[in-house]
C-alpha cells in the first residue's frame, strides 16, 4: 500500500464492498424465516457461480436455489427455521453467543454485555436491550456490516485502522469462537439444504475473513 490517505481508502474499497455484500447475504439467510420476497432477494443477492467455485456451502446453496419449488420450499424452510432457531421446544441451534460460551448454556452472560458495550462505543443500542440478548448471530452480523460501512465512509487512515481492528476483535474474540459450533449443530441435525449450505458457508467464511483482515492490518502498519 502507498502512504497517502486517499490511496488507502481507494485500495481497500473493493475488498470492503465485497465483504459488506457477503455479510448482508449471510444476514438475509439467517435473520428471519424465508418467504417469497426473501427467496427472491436471496436469489438476487447470491452470486452462486462464484460460491460454487469457492465454497462447499456455496455449492449446496446454488443447487438449492437452482432447483427449488417456491411454494413447497417456503413452507418447508419456514418450519425448519422455527425448529432450529425459534421453537417451541428445545432449540437445535440457539443463535446466541452466551449459550455456547457459558458452562450451563445460559443467556445474558458476560459475552452479552461485552457485545452491548461494543454497540455503545459506536452509539448503537439494541432496540430490545434487556429483553433480548445483544449477542445474537443476527445482531453480530448487523454490527459487522455497520463497521464495514463506517470503513467505507472515512478517508482518515487512522480511523480505517481502528475500524479494521474493531472488526478483527469482533471476529477473533466473539464470532469465530462460538459460531462454528452453532453452524455444526445445523449441519449435524438438519436435512434442509438451505440451512446446511448456509451454515457451511458462514463457518467457512468467518475464518477466511479473519485471516484476510489480519493481512490487511499488517499491511496498514506500513502506511
Amino acid at each position: 500500500m502507498t502512504s497517502t490517505k486517499e490511496s488507502v481508502q481507494i485500495q481497500l474499497q473493493p475488498f470492503l464492498l465485497a465483504r459488506s455484500n457477503f455479510y448482508q447475504f449471510l444476514h438475509l439467510l439467517f435473520a428471519e424465516p424465508i418467504d417469497d420476497d426473501r427467496l427472491t432477494e436471496l436469489s438476487k443477492a447470491g452470486k452462486f457461480n462464484d460460491l460454487k467455485f469457492d465454497h462447499e456451502g456455496g455449492k449446496i446453496l446454488a443447487d438449492f436455489f437452482e432447483n427449488m419449488t417456491r411454494n413447497k420450499n417456503v413452507m418447508t424452510e419456514k418450519e425448519e427455521y422455527r425448529r432450529l432457531f425459534i421453537g417451541p421446544g428445545t432449540l437445535i441451534a440457539p443463535p446466541w453467543e452466551s449459550y455456547y460460551r457459558s458452562e450451563e448454556g445460559l443467556l445474558f452472560e458476560e459475552w452479552t454485555f461485552q457485545i452491548r458495550e461494543l454497540f455503545h462505543q459506536y452509539g448503537l443500542q439494541n432496540i430490545h436491550e434487556n429483553n433480548e440478548p445483544d449477542d445474537s448471530l443476527f445482531l453480530e452480523l448487523e454490527f459487522m456490516i455497520f463497521l464495514i460501512h463506517l470503513s467505507l465512509q472515512t478517508e482518515e487512515t487512522k480511523e480505517i485502522k481502528d475500524l479494521i481492528s474493531s472488526q478483527i476483535h469482533l471476529l477473533k474474540d466473539h464470532m469465530t469462537i462460538w459460531i462454528p459450533e452453532f453452524c455444526q449443530r445445523i449441519i449435524d441435525h438438519s436435512n434442509s439444504r438451505l440451512y446446511i449450505g448456509a451454515a457451511m458457508l458462514l463457518k467457512e467464511f468467518l475464518i477466511f475473513d479473519l485471516t484476510s483482515l489480519l493481512e490487511v492490518k499488517e499491511a496498514l502498519e506500513y502506511v
